[in-house]
């Protein structure tokens, strides 16, 4: 498996607990005490369509590391206008009717407070995908006779989340590979920890922010291997990192590419298939045509386009593409989260 993996809880909201004192340690207090910070409202008129945080913030996108709980809110932690902020978010209301809560502290007093907040309104919306028009996409596949149409109504308001960095979108694509999500997310969480930044926060909070490529290029890949449980994927991780940090790699220019350029470039890279491919183009840089084919994906478009039939994993993908175009990527992932949690309990 690439994006996603086969570990995961019986409801998308529900998680697997913490077998250890790692990951127990990596989870946030259980607080719903406001934040003394910064607090906005997104409304629903705001968001392009219906909106499911919970199910997209769980759908085990791999643009960076799952978001945090922290009682009944989603928290990360970002740099924004230069200034390392951690900020939780919930919805409140159903998938139509709905506003999005956000609150925010920072590690430092801003300069610009008005600025910061603005640029935590966009940075929302770009990684929750709320410009996105989802009810255009369902009046597009509203057929009856569209396998993809049932799925509509059992995960409305499922958004793609995209990155807001490249070099961590592509890592995370590569910790994904033949990956379950609970486990690609530990190996990051553990790269934080050890390799990341830590930031302290006014609400007595700590945390280590993504490592940048020239902290990882300098890393013996069997050191990175050992300390995060990453396997065979350290050595790729490192090696891109080198790439980076000596031109060698540039993922902006490649992110400006065609689909099929910027496809056939990272094949070059170490550790990069066609799924881990994808899942850099759909969920790094929101090139909404492309489209990971995983086991999931690849037996549940088998069963329901094809009649079962043995059809490749290139064959889905390049399917997917031409039936759904530039929805492509939505498309398989509404598809993913239908096989696992939908379509599987009835196949047992």
């Amino acid at each position: 498996m690439d994006c996603r993996g086969l570990i995961r809880c019986n409801r998308a909201f529900q998680r697997c607990h913490p077998t250890n004192s790692f990951e127990r340690e990596m989870r946030m207090p259980h607080t719903s005490t406001p934040l003394q910070g910064y607090s906005f409202e997104v409304p629903k008129i705001n968001v392009n369509g219906p909106m499911n945080l919970t199910e997209t913030v769980l759908s085990a996108q791999t643009s960076k590391p799952e978001w945090l709980r922290e009682g009944g809110f989603f928290t990360d932690s970002e740099i924004l206008n230069g200034t390392p902020v951690k900020f939780r978010l919930n919805q409140i209301g159903d998938a139509d009717v709905f506003a999005l809560k956000a609150q925010a502290i920072t590690s430092t007093p801003p300069t610009e407070p008005k600025s910061l907040v603005e640029g935590l309104r966009k940075h929302l919306e770009q990684v929750l995908g709320l410009r996105d028009d989802l009810n255009y996409f369902y009046r597009k596949f509203a057929n009856e006779s569209e396998p993809l149409f049932p799925t509509f109504s059992k995960l409305r308001g499922l958004r793609l989340m995209r990155g807001t960095d490249l070099y961590v979108a592509l890592v995370c694509s590569i910790l994904s590979q033949n990956n379950s999500v609970r486990l690609w997310n530990r190996s990051a969480r553990l790269m934080m920890h050890h390799y990341g930044r830590e930031v302290k926060f006014p609400d007595g909070s700590t945390a280590h922010l993504f490592p940048r490529p020239e902290v990882l290029a300098k890393l013996n890949p069997r050191e990175l291997r050992s300390r995060t449980s990453m396997g065979y994927r350290a050595r790729p991780v490192v090696a891109v990192s080198r790439m980076i940090i000596n031109d060698a790699l540039d993922l902006e220019a490649l992110s400006r590419q065609t689909y099929e350029n910027a496809h056939a470039s990272l094949l070059e890279l170490p550790g990069v298939g066609p799924k881990v491919a994808d899942c850099f183009l759909l969920y790094g840089v929101g090139r909404l045509e492309a489209a990971p084919v995983d086991v999931w994906i690849h037996r549940i478009v088998s069963r329901l386009y094809f009649g079962s039939k043995k059809v490749s994993r290139l064959m889905t993908a390049r399917f997917l593409r031409q039936r759904f175009g530039e929805w492509a990527g939505y498309a398989q992932l509404y598809l993913f989260d239908y096989a696992r949690r939908i379509d599987q309990p009835k196949r047992e």
